[in-house]
């Protein structure tokens, strides 16, 4: 029998890429064309175009990483894009594609994605593993901090679980009810491979909802207001949000 400290892996028995659902938009596009959905895993041959959308879309427009600057820092960014190649290997990263007839060797058009990982209690993570000026804040504050007051293996009765570094749908495709879409799929993708439960730190209120519809039950709620530096500075200036929640739900 295998450690409960052994590296979790995707069981053979589940292919990549696997199709876990497809969905049709909610509105039509400029075009007239109401757009259709494939949700899946990230085919091993597009790691680098994954990355890039995250780097494109998440670093710019998600509210942490807006308020603290992250496109101009560097060595964070760089230290985020290798924690994702990391992460990519554990083999339970959604992407969604464009749902269209593709030519030959045509790669298909990504429009939005989660970066879903596997936790493990044998997992310890500290900022200070982190160089970068934002990378250490967020993941002391998100991470670290978090895994302090929260502890969702006790909680649910498991050693491992379903989180997420990042939930993003390109701008162009956004109101199409895709992000909804993505967040179930984990169930799909969860009772695939054995694991019955997921949890994410949501940092701004449109994923937050998105989280609740899903039937995410909220396990603590912080406000950015009360984050300080150590020399009593907000952590989060003028950030575009309330506060982050800390999300779980049982998948099955």
């Amino acid at each position: 029998m295998a450690s409960d400290n052994a590296k979790w892996t995707r069981p053979s028995s589940v292919p990549i890429p696997t199709v876990w659902r497809r969905c049709t938009g909610l509105k039509k596009m400029p075009d007239g064309t109401i757009p259709k959905f494939v949700i899946q895993d990230v085919p091993d041959d597009m790691h680098q175009e994954f990355i890039d959308f995250m780097t494109k879309h998440f670093f710019r427009d998600e509210v942490t990483c807006e308020c603290l600057h992250l496109l101009e820092d560097s060595v964070s960014m760089a230290e985020f894009q290798e924690v994702y190649k990391e992460v990519l290997k554990d083999g339970v990263g959604l992407i969604a594609f464009v749902d269209e007839p593709l030519e030959p060797g045509q790669k298909p058009k990504i429009a939005g994605l989660n970066l879903t990982a596997v936790a493990h209690k044998s997992d310890h993570f500290t900022a200070d593993m982190f160089k970068g000026r934002a990378a250490r804040t967020m993941m002391r504050d998100l991470y670290e901090n978090v895994a302090k007051e929260v502890n969702v293996y006790e909680n649910y009765g498991v050693n491992k679980y379903i989180t997420a570094l990042g939930l993003i749908v390109d701008p162009i495709y956004r109101g199409q009810g895709l992000g909804l879409e993505i967040l179930k799929a984990r169930t799909d993708i969860g009772k695939a491979v054995g694991i019955n439960v997921t949890m994410t730190v949501f940092t701004a209120v449109g994923s937050q909802i998105l989280a609740e519809r899903f039937g995410m039950e909220v396990l603590m709620e912080k406000l950015y207001e009360d984050l300080k530096e150590e020399d009593g500075s907000p952590a989060y200036p003028n950030i575009k949000c309330k506060s982050f929640k800390v999300m779980a739900k049982r998948l099955y």
